[in-house]
C-alpha cells in the first residue's frame, strides 16, 4: 500500500504536503514511509531510480492591487445637527469649544 502511495506521490511532482492534502495520512507520515522504503530491512539505503526526477514548476501567487490616494481630500465645512441646533463646524476649529457646545446642546456638563 505505502509503495503505490510513494510510486503515485513521486510521479506527481507534488511535495509531500500537497500531496498528502485531504488524503487519511499526513505528510510527516508520507515522507517518513519514504524514508524507511528507501533504507529497506536493515537499515542500508536502496539505489535510488535513474530516471529523472519532475521538476516541480513554481508557483504563482496573485495578489490584487487597490489604488488609493496618497492624501485624503480636504474636507469643507462639517455640520452637526445636536437637539434641533446646526453647528457649523471649519477646518481648524477648536476642539474645547466644540466640545463644551456639544455638551451644551445635550444638556450636559
Amino acid at each position: 500500500m505505502w509503495v503505490e502511495r510513494i510510486d503515485e506521490w513521486t510521479r506527481s511532482g507534488q511535495s509531500a504536503a500537497e500531496f498528502a492534502d485531504g488524503k487519511p495520512y499526513t505528510s510527516g507520515t508520507l515522507t517518513w514511509a519514504a524514508s524507511r522504503l528507501r533504507k529497506g530491512v536493515g537499515g542500508k539505503v536502496k539505489q535510488r531510480d535513474s530516471r529523472p526526477r519532475q521538476v516541480r514548476k513554481p508557483r504563482i501567487q496573485i495578489a490584487e492591487v487597490i489604488r488609493r490616494p496618497s492624501r485624503v481630500a480636504p474636507v469643507g465645512n462639517l455640520v452637526l445637527e445636536i437637539g434641533g441646533a446646526r453647528v457649523s463646524v471649519e477646518r481648524g476649529f477648536d476642539r474645547s469649544l466644540l466640545r463644551d457646545v456639544v455638551f451644551a446642546l445635550r444638556g450636559e456638563k
